[in-house]
């Protein structure tokens, strides 16, 4: 199970993953979150995979997403992307993921074992952007 949250007032988005989602639930989770009216590329978005089993999922799966989320999922150079692990042996994946983002879009993702230390990276964002403008 995929389920997101705009709160568009503060350019934040909630995706939470649950159970064990195969790559079609992602796709689709991540269409439904793009047609979302208050989806727009600028949402920083903290992923929280904290109560997901994705043992089944190896690099190659997460690299093909990737590519599904580089022409799908828009996002813009202040886009910040937070990817909370489901456990910190699988840091590694998700850093390899993160890693593969970052070099096709032109949005920036960090990986995190504490769903707190996201919000955290996340808020210095916000502050950034509200002193922007």
């Amino acid at each position: 199970m995929i389920e997101h949250t705009i709160i568009k007032e503060k350019n934040y988005a909630y995706i939470v993953v649950k159970q064990s989602p195969d790559f079609n639930a992602f796709v689709k989770a991540s269409l439904n979150f793009v047609m979302d009216p208050g989806f727009a590329p600028a949402l920083n978005r903290l992923c929280d995979f904290s109560q997901a089993d994705l043992s089944h999922v190896e690099l190659e799966d997460l690299n093909a997403y990737a590519a599904f989320a580089k022409t799908s999922i828009p996002v813009v150079r202040s886009t910040r992307v937070a990817l909370v692990t489901p456990s910190e042996n699988r840091l590694g994946l998700f850093k390899a993921f993160a890693d593969s983002i970052n070099s096709i879009a032109s949005g920036y993702c960090q990986t995190f074992v504490d769903p707190v230390d996201a919000s955290v990276w996340l808020s210095e964002a916000v502050v950034a952007d509200a002193q922007t403008y």
